[in-house]
């Protein structure tokens, strides 16, 4: 789970296409965009709506696994395949399928920095239509995944006498303060660190992330490091931000970081979870 360069990733599908070799497993490149336009040589396309699934106002949630099959029943995806994924929203939907795979046990999953147009403008070659389809695996979802959280966990795991989870909320500081509502209470988690997703991309070359360094030097900041070995919990509203901060996360050496699905569309829309706003507290 990590972030690769769009030059690299051109060569190793150039390679791949030229070499057709049957001793290694092939690389598989999935496309999350909305299917407009030319397809990138090879790739396949993946619906979002098809990923994700809702209940009542909770939104974000995983689908059920018989839409995850049909969704990605044509991309050849397999737990030995290497598999690369683009979008054209800096990474949300991109890095939302990277944590679902995960969630099936599938981790050598790589997001291009920059994106779709990334490859693009790397000199990726185009075709009018997607991939053909391949055959693929039944995907099951794992029993106890380490990659998953839900509320009750956040809420037990920040209670644990020693090495407390560390709580990530990747929102808008309008958000975190309360100050934007998109669910029916306002706030954010009693303890939960603010970090906007947003701070990890480069202002001076929209779409690409910071360097690494730079990154993990703004998280210290707050004190949250890949040496203090605690649980983190990240969320957003819906588990899309927050994605993308878990895939930033593992990619930079954090060994467990869980993702939270439905996000505040679950925490923010009951009645029975603390929330803080500022100088207000509801416990529960």
């Amino acid at each position: 789970m990590i972030f690769t360069e769009a030059n690299p990733v051109k060569l190793i599908f150039d390679t791949a296409h030229n070499a057709h070799k049957a001793d290694s497993p092939s690389p598989v490149l999935l496309d999350i965009s909305p299917p407009e336009g030319a397809a990138l040589r090879g790739a396949h396309w993946v619906e979002f709506n098809q990923i994700v699934a809702s209940r009542g106002d909770t939104v974000g949630l995983v689908a059920p696994i018989d839409d995850l099959n049909q969704a990605l029943a044509h991309t050849g995806v397999h737990e030995n395949r290497p598999i690369f994924i683009v979008d054209d929203s800096q990474g949300l939907s991109a890095a939302r399928l990277a944590w679902t795979l995960a969630l099936c046990g599938i981790e050598q999953t790589h997001l291009i920095d920059g994106g779709r147009a990334a490859l693009l403008a790397a000199g990726f070659e185009t075709q009018s239509k997607p991939a053909e389809p391949e055959a693929t695996p039944r995907l099951k979802l794992l029993e106890a995944s380490p990659h998953l959280c839900t509320a009750e966990m956040i809420r037990e795991g920040m209670q644990e006498a020693e090495r407390p989870w560390i709580v990530l909320d990747t929102r808008s500081e309008a958000e975190y303060l309360g100050l934007d509502q998109r669910s029916r209470h306002a706030g954010h988690v009693p303890g939960a660190i603010h970090f906007d997703w947003q701070r990890c991309f480069d202002p001076k070359n929209p779409g690409f992330l910071l360097p690494d360094a730079v990154i993990l030097a703004a998280l210290a900041a707050q004190g949250i490091t890949p040496q203090a070995n605690r649980t983190i919990a990240v969320y957003c509203q819906s588990h899309r931000r927050s994605s993308l901060m878990f895939m930033i996360l593992k990619h930079l050496g954090f060994s467990s970081v869980r993702g939270y699905p439905g996000a505040w569309s679950d925490w923010g829309n009951r009645d029975d979870l603390p929330i803080v706003l500022p100088q207000t507290q509801r416990s529960a």
